[in-house]
């Protein structure tokens, strides 16, 4: 599983930032500073996925020493292309965490509630009637896995035992088998199958680049004292 985090309020002395560098004519990139952090920011090809109203009135200079803390440690993980595991009490501090973050850094989002009657399906893909014919949709998980997105797992210790293992195997491998055949590999796995083989192959066989970009952020209660599922696996 992501690594965790416990949102309590803690010290932090330094400020939050962005600033512009233009590289050409053409691009201007953005570097957001949490502290001694940074990190380009990139104009996202679909703006309406970013969350927006996040970010406190007074813009980014106006975030508390507590976010900020919790928004560094964010940007740290994401540098390192980890997953970030969110944990706090009942209440919306940790979605607000998440999702400012990513309206900070300009990343786009798919935002999954999990529950006890979520499924597979809900995870991969959904049959869906188009034209007089059955095709198959990709979900939040596989969407944002391919286009490089910020998935956001609101309720992970909601999940039934029967989607844990397909959770895991996105999270730990980036693999997961879709239901139209193709299957979802972690970018340097599917590099390597394309420099050995062919580009031709790898497409017939049904295989699909996960972006470096994808990140997972879970937000989960402390079970116990709260009811839900534990994240160890069964004994």
């Amino acid at each position: 599983m992501p690594n965790s985090f416990l949102l309590r309020p803690l010290a932090f002395h330094n400020i939050v930032s962005r600033s512009s560098r233009i590289q050409n004519r053409l691009f201007s990139e953005e570097i957001v500073r949490i502290g001694n952090i940074s990190k380009p920011v990139h104009p996202p090809k679909h703006p309406y996925l970013v969350p927006s109203g996040f970010l406190p009135p007074g813009g980014i200079t106006a975030i508390s020493e507590s976010l900020a803390q919790h928004l560094r440690w964010c940007m740290q993980k994401d540098i390192l292309r980890q997953d970030m595991f969110l944990v706090g009490g009942a209440g919306p501090a940790r979605r607000a965490v998440a999702l400012t973050y990513c309206e900070l850094t300009r990343r786009e989002v798919e935002y999954l509630s999990l529950s006890r009657d979520t499924t597979e399906s809900e995870l991969k893909q959904r049959r869906e009637i188009v034209d007089g014919s059955g095709v198959y949709v990709d979900q939040a998980a596989v969407r944002a896995a391919l286009e490089g997105r910020i998935l956001v797992l609101d309720g992970i210790e909601r999940a039934e035992r029967n989607v844990l293992p397909l959770l895991h195997n996105l999270l730990e491998n980036r693999e997961m088998r879709l239901e139209d055949g193709r299957v979802l590999l972690a970018p340097d796995r599917f590099d390597k199958l394309k420099a050995d083989l062919s580009a031709d192959i790898v497409r017939e066989m049904g295989l699909e680049r996960v972006s470096e970009e994808f990140r997972v952020i879970a937000l989960g209660l402390p079970v116990p004292p709260y009811r839900g599922h534990t994240l160890d696996p069964p004994h």
